[in-house]
């Protein structure tokens, strides 16, 4: 079972959505948390498909990528709403080494990363190279000690870095999948002192 993180370590790892969140925005989600600094967070949401392929998302954005997604396995995943930042911004976790690497990509544990840039993203559709890919429009983002009050708020539970909870948990269930993980029970728990309850 993954280990619970504390508050001051949160990247990589996970924020699992206590019940009581009732922002749209998160509520009942699953975020793989990126980056944690003092000029604040940032994540993604893994369990949220957004109403649209990945191929009819790219080619709303370039012919080109678009063409490239509907000939490639990946361009028929769904894509996920990582948060409500940058909703336009497309992004995508991939696994390093499959491709030309970005230089400004975001390196999640040992072997995936994160990025936005066009050559990884053409790379990724051109090859179907090694999985997983999952490509996200928008993500989460928290103001310096924003996400820390949140949290002693009883709103996250924070969850170490398991890679298989996005690599091959399905989407819908990694949120349920995640509070086993805690060692809770996924039809209901309560947050209270900083702390998860069952």
């Amino acid at each position: 079972m993954a280990s619970e993180r504390a508050a001051g370590h949160l990247a990589p790892g996970f924020l699992v959505a206590a019940p009581g969140l009732r922002d749209p925005n998160f509520a009942g989600s699953l975020v793989l948390m990126t980056g944690h600094r003092r000029a604040g967070a940032m994540g993604f949401v893994v369990n949220r498909p957004a109403p649209i392929s990945a191929a009819d998302m790219l080619a709303s954005v370039d012919d080109r990528l678009g063409g490239l997604a509907r000939a490639s396995e990946h361009g028929q995943r769904p894509v996920l709403v990582g948060g409500p930042v940058a909703p336009e911004q497309v992004w995508v976790l991939y696994r390093r080494g499959g491709g030309p690497d970005d230089e400004d990509a975001i390196r999640v544990g040992r072997n995936l990363a994160v990025g936005s840039s066009r050559p990884v993203l053409e790379s990724i559709l051109s090859h179907d190279g090694p999985g997983p890919v999952q490509l996200f429009v928008g993500y989460a983002g928290w103001a310096p000690m924003q996400l820390e009050a949140e949290i002693s708020q009883g709103s996250w539970v924070p969850l170490g870095f398991d890679e298989d909870l996005v690599t091959t948990v399905p989407v819908p269930d990694r949120w349920s999948e995640a509070v086993r993980r805690l060692g809770l029970d996924p039809n209901g728990f309560i947050v209270g002192g900083g702390g998860a309850m069952a």
